[in-house]
């Protein structure tokens, strides 16, 4: 039985790397397009459902958002041109959200990059190595018990 400060030295690890990454990300996005990580991360989102786009409460559920977060992130991307909102015509009550062209456009020439910026971040990894970190990551579940597990 450990006393758990390996493992909370792994999940801080764990979590440095991955705010360090973000952080560069995002803040390449920033320099490189004028958008940041939330708005980029709403455009990806879009993408992948386009041209249909997304319910608003679907979009929030896909971002592990707030209503009101996606609300506030995907204004500025609007009123640029980049996603459009429409009502549902299935459900007048509904919102559904969708990249414009220009957003289909610019979404790919971030992705692009995003794509080599994360390739960038994960370099001094080989192949295996790679694999091996995926096979870590997929074996952590978050314990939804309140109770703590016996050891």
């Amino acid at each position: 039985m450990t006393d758990g400060s390996d493992t909370l030295r792994a999940w801080l690890a764990l979590l440095n790397a991955s705010n360090a990454i973000k952080k560069s990300v995002d803040a390449q996005l920033r320099t490189r397009f004028g958008v940041s990580i939330s708005r980029f991360d709403v455009m990806s989102a879009l993408q992948r459902c386009y041209p249909e786009g997304l319910r608003a409460g679907e979009l929030s559920r896909q971002l592990m958002v707030t209503e009101g977060n996606t609300t506030q992130v995907t204004a500025p991307l609007m009123r640029d041109g980049f996603v459009e909102r429409r009502v549902s015509p299935k459900d007048a009550r509904g919102v559904i959200f969708s990249l414009t062209p220009e957003g289909v456009s610019l979404f790919n020439d971030m992705a692009a990059e995003h794509k080599e910026w994360i390739r960038d971040a994960f370099a001094k990894l080989n192949a295996k190595d790679l694999t091996t970190l995926r096979a870590l990551l997929d074996q952590l579940e978050p314990d939804t018990n309140t109770k703590r597990k016996s050891e």
